[in-house]
C-alpha cells in the first residue's frame, strides 16, 4: 500500500496570515501560536504594545476566509537606519522582552546586563546588516528555541508564505536535510516533483550527479532551469529523474487514507497553515463518508506546531470542555474546546492512536498530550521535543518583527510539557523516515493496536 496523496481543497486556499493571526493594523492585539517557526512556514504581522491573548477556544474560521493584505514592510537597502531609528527599535525590543517574556528570570540570562552591551553595538553599527545582526543576537540570548528577531526582508518573506499565496520557483518540494540526503517532507500539488511521482518519505540522494547537501535546500532556482535528481524510496531501487523548475504554489496539505478494518489514517504535517483545522475536518468527513470508522491514527511526526485556533479546531473532533490552561507571568487562561463543525470522533470503538517523534514540537505536542490525557489516545513513537511555549508577534516601525515566548501550557493534571515532552505509551525509537508505509514500525504498531491494517 502507498499513502495516497489525497489533496483536499475546501473553499479557497486561505491565509496562514500571521503565526499569530490575520495581519492587522497597528496597536491591535496579537493572537497566539506555539512552535518553532521554520522559514518555510511562517508568519504575519501584529504591531502592538500589549498583546491580548487570543481565546484558545477559537474554532477555525468558516471558509472562505479573506486573504489579508500584509502590512507594508520596507525593502532592505545597504544603508543603516539612522541612529535615532536604531535606538528606538532597540529600546522597544528590549522593553517588550523585559516586560512580557514568559520567564521572569529570563532563563538565567542577565537581561539588564545585556542592555549596555547591545546598545553600544547598535550605536557602532555602520551597515544595515550589522544592526540587524546585533538585534538577532540579542534576542537569541534568551535561548528558548522560540523567541527571535526577524529583519524586514525576512518578515516580508514570512508574509508571502503566510498569505497562502506564496509562489516559488522550483520543483515543488519541502526537503529536510539528513546526513545521507534530503528527506522529502512535502510535495506540492501540480508541481514538477508531483508529476515525476516524487512522494513524501522519498530521499534525494544526489543532485546533478553529486551528493545532496544542505545548501541545496528545496531545490529552488531560476524558472526553466533543469535539475537531475537521484531519488531513493524505501524498498525500491534508486531512480534518476530530470525536472524543469517552474512557478509552484506552495500549498501544505494533509494526507489521509482508509486502511482495512475501518481504520482511518491522517497525517497532519503542520498546524501553521491557517486553514489546516478546516482541512483536517474535511479529511475526517471524507474518511467517514464511506462508512463509520472503528479507529483512527493521527500522525504528528515532525509536526512543529502552529496556530492556537488550528489546535482547538483539531481537538474539537475528539474532546470537549476545558482541557488545560495557558499561563503567562501574571495570568492564566483556559484552553476550552467547543463542538466541531465536522465529524464527532469521540466514540471510536477501536480507539485512537497518535504517532509522535522527537521532532514533534510545540502545539503539536499539546495536541498529542491532550488527546492522550482527555481522549484516551495511545501515543506511539519517541518522546517529543518538550518545547511548548506560546509566542506572540510584535511588528516594529521598520518592518522588522519580534517573536517572543509569552505563555506556557499545563494539562488539567497540572503537568507542564516544557522540557519534558510527551511520553509515549508505546516507545518505538526508530527512524520512521527510512521505511515505506508497508513496513513503517510505528504505523504498523498503531494498526495492530487498533485491530486493523493489511491482511
Amino acid at each position: 500500500m502507498v499513502l495516497g496523496n489525497v489533496l483536499l481543497r475546501l473553499g479557497a486556499v486561505v491565509s496562514i496570515a500571521a503565526l499569530t493571526g490575520c495581519a492587522m493594523a497597528p496597536k491591535v492585539a496579537a493572537t497566539s501560536v506555539a512552535a518553532d517557526t521554520p522559514s518555510s512556514w511562517t508568519a504575519g504581522i501584529a504591531t502592538l504594545d500589549a498583546p491580548t491573548p487570543a481565546p484558545a477556544t477559537a474554532i477555525p474560521r468558516p471558509s472562505p476566509t479573506p486573504v489579508p493584505t500584509p502590512v507594508p514592510t520596507h525593502a532592505p537597502t545597504p544603508d543603516v537606519p539612522t541612529l535615532d531609528e536604531r535606538l528606538q527599535i532597540f529600546e522597544e525590543v528590549w522593553r517588550i522582552v523585559n516586560e512580557k517574556y514568559l520567564y521572569a528570570d529570563f532563563g538565567g540570562i542577565d537581561w539588564e546586563g545585556l542592555y549596555p552591551e547591545y546598545r553600544a553595538r547598535i550605536m557602532r553599527a555602520q551597515l544595515r546588516d550589522e544592526f540587524y545582526a546585533a538585534m538577532i543576537d540579542m534576542v537569541a540570548q534568551l535561548n528558548d528555541n522560540h523567541s527571535r528577531f526577524v529583519p524586514p526582508a525576512a518578515a516580508e518573506a514570512e508574509d508571502a508564505i503566510a498569505s497562502g499565496r506564496e509562489i516559488r520557483v522550483g520543483i515543488g518540494v519541502i526537503v529536510q536535510p539528513k546526513p545521507d540526503g534530503g528527506f522529502v517532507q512535502q510535495v506540492f500539488p501540480e508541481s514538477p516533483a508531483a508529476r515525476a511521482d516524487i512522494r513524501p518519505r522519498d530521499r534525494i540522494v544526489a543532485v546533478n550527479g553529486r551528493p545532496y547537501v544542505a545548501s541545496d535546500g528545496d531545490l529552488q532556482g531560476d524558472i526553466g532551469t533543469s535539475v537531475r535528481l537521484t531519488v531513493a524510496r524505501p524498498g525500491s531501487k534508486l531512480r534518476d529523474v530530470l525536472l524543469t523548475r517552474q512557478e509552484v504554489r506552495a500549498s501544505i496539505l494533509p494526507y489521509y487514507r482508509r486502511f482495512p478494518g475501518d481504520i482511518g489514517y491522517i497525517s497532519v504535517p503542520t498546524l501553521w497553515v491557517h486553514d489546516m483545522g478546516e482541512q483536517v475536518s474535511g479529511a475526517l468527513t471524507d474518511l467517514v463518508a464511506s462508512g463509520p470508522l472503528r479507529g483512527l491514527i493521527i500522525d504528528l511526526r515532525s509536526n512543529r506546531g502552529g496556530w492556537g485556533e488550528v489546535l482547538s479546531g483539531v481537538l474539537s473532533h475528539f474532546v470537549r470542555g476545558q482541557v488545560g490552561v495557558f499561563f503567562g507571568r501574571d495570568y492564566v487562561r483556559p484552553l476550552v474546546v467547543n463542538p466541531p463543525a465536522g465529524p464527532d470522533m469521540r466514540n471510536l470503538s477501536a480507539g485512537l492512536v497518535v504517532l509522535i517523534d522527537e521532532e514533534t514540537a510545540s502545539y503539536a505536542e499539546v495536541l498529542a498530550a491532550v488527546l492522550q490525557a482527555e481522549a484516551g489516545a495511545i501515543v506511539v513513537g519517541a518522546r517529543s521535543a518538550g518545547n511548548t511555549e506560546t509566542i506572540y508577534a510584535h511588528a516594529l516601525r521598520d518592518g522588522s518583527r519580534l517573536w517572543l515566548a509569552q505563555e506556557g501550557f499545563r494539562l488539567r493534571s497540572g503537568s507542564d510539557l516544557e522540557g519534558r515532552g510527551v511520553v509515549p505509551d508505546v516507545v518505538l525509537e526508530v527512524d520512521w523516515t527510512r521505511f515505506s508505509e508497508d513496513d513503517d514500525p510505528q504505523l504498523l504498531e498503531a494498526l495492530r493496536l487498533l485491530g486493523g491494517g493489511p491482511k
